[in-house]
């Protein structure tokens, strides 16, 4: 829905968004009260792809298209669409998402357009062949092909569209769901009912149509033959792949068989499911199921032997014998029109159908009946209309994340400014410093942390002064959004907060370090020897003449350092900085050593894992797969040294993650895969890329199949336990003391043990598929603990929130350590050798082999259950509760109360909420406190603010919590859930976060 936000209007004017008064050169207008310009039309649907597609779709149409130069003849006419999300796989995964469905939706209207062309005699419906011929003349004018194409390439590819929607993957959207489009078997002259048929008491029209539908749930089901042209395997019918077949009974699932008849006794199928509840309307006396299975078993043997038999042809398939499918040749498609077929809705499920069997609904098990259905333009749902009336002009469009090269990242944006590209879904890389043309609309996929994020990237559109702009902002459902979409007009006209830049990370300032010496060490090399390094081979592999490992002499030229050097480090890094990293003991030039080492160790472990597969694949006279892995070696020894350097943790890169890990794409993956680099910094790295999660990028999905090992260095490993009784957090080196040093509890079976993951992740090899209509679910399955205790590091403080005194305490050097513990809490089946993983919890039996990680070999290592894990310093604000709250609160009180802080905080100081994080802290005494911390590693100075502010930020969270809709004893996504605290949902509760916050301002009843 949109609503309008000018001052006199207040919204009152709601309308459907496919309905925007839009005219070429101007932003949409309200219909009430005719405001126009940024941030006047204000959207809200609930949170999920397929609105947002909706709106995308919506707003694409109703761009005006160039009509004279070169963007007229591009794809799209030069539309141009851009969007932003906050979350990389959320941009990422958006891309294919949107050009899936409106190519869908394309498909579907040129369809529409050529059965209703082609179709002007009703008695005389269309053959498969036939409708594909018209369907590409009306492609070929609507500018979907490229001129190159041949015309056998667009036949191929517009029969495979046909076949899609002939098969009904998506029964309830496709053309014949919808009441647009009828496909029947051709009905001969001298056809005769079946006595299974007319002996129900059915009239000759009844049996037919009973047999049609019958007929239509084979084709449903995927047993069909398919045109020349057509692979029945292709990827466009998943999960219907075929070549499906039926035979009388018997399925087999992995054979990829039906059966006609259910393969139980006592078992039902859609067809029985149908037949039965005919039979009822019939008011068949007696058992309804016997006699249903009775008439499917005579038709099943009139379909196979007699004069019928056409339809259903038998094949004889090795292995599984006489099987049959349905011929396409036999079906007839004609359009559905108010005068030529009457439609039917069921009045229970809503299913639309031009078949009507004694009214009874064809949808499994719905005990509903159908009705007429006379559909008019004003009845007309959403996807009916579009098929009938949409514009079929094309759209491309792609991801713009980091997650891609710098190189493939720059084509896109070329592609994009040059109208080759129309819609590009990017995160934040588009915020700043890029210049994408002339653009009349940005969409905005989430509300945006701050004002200085909204004007940002609502400025992209609009900058030529002869042009105007349309700012469309989609409020997903959790609480910022919702917080501006209440008030947009602080989103809008708001202030831009001075942005904060601590000095003193040291993560950060490490790395600046290693950039300050590694200048200075090429700088000499190439003066001294003439020496260049550009490419990563150059670097880390022994040289072709001398053998020698550029990387290895890095720290003999460190030793000593340099005066130059060490006077640049003097002068740029803080004095608590130098003192951390050893500036004077030289122990940053043994951490840069360590690093460039096991940099060097991961290249030369790749290039010789590809090497002796490109050696087995020549030996084996399978040179095309050699070629191939010689390509994969060029790849990896060409990659631009410095970017390399910045993946491995060793200089800075944009952004500053400061420990970053990879999730290493196999480079026999396609050719998208050497174009992208999936790093994340390792604390959402133990979640994301851990074993059997899935990430989406560069349009296809790609799997976690283990955590990445070198061979002669051990993953750092440490025991780890949580009281189940207090919550407190212990880990060593060692298996842990059992008893609670807090409260005395003996928890021996909470013993655990997890690895750093520090190398990376590896993606599974084989084909990628595109992401589908459903995105992968991001699990967050652990929590954060503080590993030291505060003591020590406290700057205390206290703070009067509404007159009452609440003590708390900040520290810059909080170390937290990030647990991941897999679905369940299972852990993670790791293999001790070559690191292949699994979620525990998903495992199957015990099998003596698993795919070795690295190579195409099966390997015999043993497993370990472990959970991943990583430790990082940051800072933290530690709220004290008064004795008494501290002794008497639940579990459920403490989370919801520290959630409802975290949100408060991220609503009041206008930063993101990803940016900060919390947990229950317990202390030696035992005593509970409530810890928020920078999920920044080295912080960023938020911990900071949220303690100097916690009186507006418990007042912000208090309003939070206050004004959701859900009941006070639970709570949701609008107020205090999201997908990181998940595994605490059914503890949160809005009335238990408002009883702390007022103990936390002295409001006790």
């Amino acid at each position: 829905m949109a609503s309008c936000t000018a001052p006199g209007c207040g919204g009152t004017e709601l309308r459907r968004v496919h309905q925007l008064d839009t005219h070429e050169g101007t932003p949409a207008a309200c219909l009430a009260c005719g405001a126009r310009g940024h941030g006047m039309i204000r959207l809200f649907e609930a949170g999920n792809e397929a609105s947002a597609a909706v709106l995308s779709t919506a707003l694409y149409q109703a761009l005006p298209p160039a009509t004279d130069g070169p963007a007229a003849a591009l794809p799209g006419q030069g539309r141009k669409l851009l969007f932003f999300s906050d979350s990389r796989q959320a941009a990422a995964y958006f891309a294919p998402y949107l050009e899936d469905s409106y190519t869908r939706i394309q498909h579907r209207r040129l369809i529409t357009q050529a059965v209703r062309q082609g179709c002007s005699d009703p008695d005389e419906p269309l053959h498969i062949d036939d409708l594909v011929a018209h369907t590409v003349r009306a492609a070929d004018r609507a500018g979907v092909f490229r001129r190159n194409d041949s015309r056998q390439a667009k036949q191929r590819e517009v029969a495979l569209w046909v076949m899609q929607e002939v098969l009904s993957l998506d029964d309830r959207q496709s053309l014949e769901g919808l009441g647009l489009l009828r496909i029947d078997i051709d009905r001969e002259p001298f056809w005769q009912p079946p006595a299974a048929l007319t002996s129900l008491g059915l009239t000759d029209d009844e049996a037919w149509l009973l047999l049609q539908e019958l007929l239509r749930s084979l084709r449903n089901q995927g047993a069909l033959t398919m045109p020349e042209d057509v692979d029945a395997g292709d990827e466009a019918f998943a999960p219907r792949k075929g070549p499906i077949w039926v035979r009388s009974q018997g399925s087999e699932a992995k054979r990829r068989v039906i059966s006609w008849l259910p393969s139980a006794a006592s078992a039902s199928n859609r067809r029985v499911d149908y037949l039965v509840r005919v039979l009822d309307a019939l008011g068949h006396q007696g058992e309804r199921r016997a006699a249903a299975l009775d008439v499917l078993n005579r038709l099943w043997t009139d379909l196979t032997t007699g004069h019928l038999a056409d339809w259903l042809p038998s094949e004889n398939q090795p292995g599984i014998g006489v099987v049959r499918r349905l011929d396409h040749a036999w079906l007839r498609l004609r359009p559905v029109t108010a005068d030529s077929d009457p439609l039917y809705a069921c009045d229970r499920c809503r299913r639309i159908t031009a078949v009507s069997v004694r009214g009874v609904c064809p949808t499994l098990r719905c005990t509903g009946r159908l009705e007429d259905l006379k559909p008019s333009p004003e009845t007309d749902e959403h996807l009916r209309r579009l098929y009938l009336t949409f514009d079929p002009v094309p759209l491309r469009a792609q991801e713009h994340t980091a997650q891609w090269t710098g190189e493939k990242a720059a084509e896109i944006q070329g592609e994009f400014v040059r109208g080759q590209v129309n819609a590009l879904s990017c995160s934040t890389t588009f915020e700043l410093g890029v210049d994408v043309g002339e653009l009349q609309a940005v969409v905005l996929r989430n509300m945006p942390p701050s004002t200085a994020n909204y004007v940002q990237r609502a400025g992209r559109a609009g900058r030529r002064a002869d042009s105007a702009a349309l700012v469309l902002t989609y409020a997903q459902r959790r609480p910022h959004d919702l917080s501006r979409f209440a008030e947009p007009e602080r989103m809008i006209a708001g202030e831009v907060r001075a942005p904060i830049v601590p000095v003193d990370n040291v993560r950060i300032d490490r790395r600046h370090a290693h950039s300050i010496a590694l200048g200075a060490f090429f700088r000499a090399m190439k003066d001294e020897r003439g020496r260049i390094w550009r490419k990563a081979g150059e670097f880390f592999l022994p040289d072709d003449t001398t053998g020698e490992i550029a990387a290895h002499t890095v720290r003999d030229w460190l030793t000593p350092v340099p005066e130059g050097v060490m006077a640049s480090l003097r002068r740029v890094l803080p004095d608590t900085v130098q003192t951390e990293i050893g500036i004077d003991s030289g122990d940053w030039v043994a951490e840069l050593d360590r690093l460039l080492r096991a940099a060097q160790q991961i290249l030369d472990q790749d290039v010789t894992s590809y090497s002796e597969r490109r050696d087995q694949a020549a030996a084996a006279r399978k040179y095309r797969q050699a070629e191939m892995y010689e390509k994969v070696i060029r790849n990896l020894t060409q990659r631009e040294l410095l970017g390399v350097l910045a993946n491995r943790n060793v200089l800075p890169k944009y952004g500053f993650p400061v420990d970053t890990v990879e999730l290493r794409i196999p480079q026999e993956g396609g050719a998208v895969s050497g174009q992208l680099e999936l790093t994340r910094d390792l604390s959402a790295a133990v979640h994301e890329y851990a074993p059997g999660a899935e990430i989406v990028a560069g349009g296809h999905l790609w799997a976690s199949a283990g955590v990445y090992r070198l061979p002669d260095r051990e993953l750092v490993s440490r025991h780890y336990a949580v009281c189940a009784a207090c919550g407190r957090y212990r880990d060593a080196t060692e298996p842990v003391d059992p008893v609670c040093a807090a409260c005395g509890t003996q928890s021996a079976s909470a013993q655990r043990r997890y690895v750093e993951p520090v190398y990376g992740f590896v993606a599974a090899r084989g084909p990628q598929r595109r992401p589908g209509q459903t995105p992968p679910r991001r699990s967050w399955s652990g929590d954060v603990h503080m590993s030291t205790d505060t003591a020590d590091l406290q700057e205390g403080a206290t703070t009067f929130v509404s007159g009452h005194t609440t003590p708390w305490s900040a520290g810059t050097r909080g170390e937290m350590v990030v647990v991941s513990e897999g679905p369940a809490g299972a852990g993670y089946q790791i293999c001790d050798w070559c690191g292949w993983g699994r979620p525990h919890a998903q495992a199957g039996p015990p099998r003596g082999s698993h795919p070795h990680l690295l190579k195409d070999t099966q390997c015999t290592g043993p497993l370990r259950v472990v959970s991943l894990a990583h430790r990082y310093q940051t800072d933290f604000l530690q709220i004290h509760l008064d004795p008494l709250t501290g002794l008497t609160a639940t579990a459920a009180r403490l989370r919801s109360g520290l959630y409802a802080l975290l949100e408060g905080a991220a609503a009041h100081l206008e930063i993101s909420r990803d940016d900060i994080d919390g947990t229950v802290h317990t202390g030696t005494d035992g005593m509970p406190s409530l810890l928020l911390f920078d999920t920044t590693p080295g912080g960023a100075g938020n911990a900071v603010s949220m303690g100097k502010q916690l009186e507006p930020v418990v007042s912000a969270a208090l309003t939070r919590v206050a004004a959701c809709e859900c009941g006070p004893e639970s709570s949701c996504y609008a107020c205090l859930r999201n997908f990181r605290n998940e595994r605490f949902h059914e503890l949160l509760s809005r009335r238990e976060a408002v009883a702390l916050l007022d103990a936390l301002t002295g409001n006790v009843s």
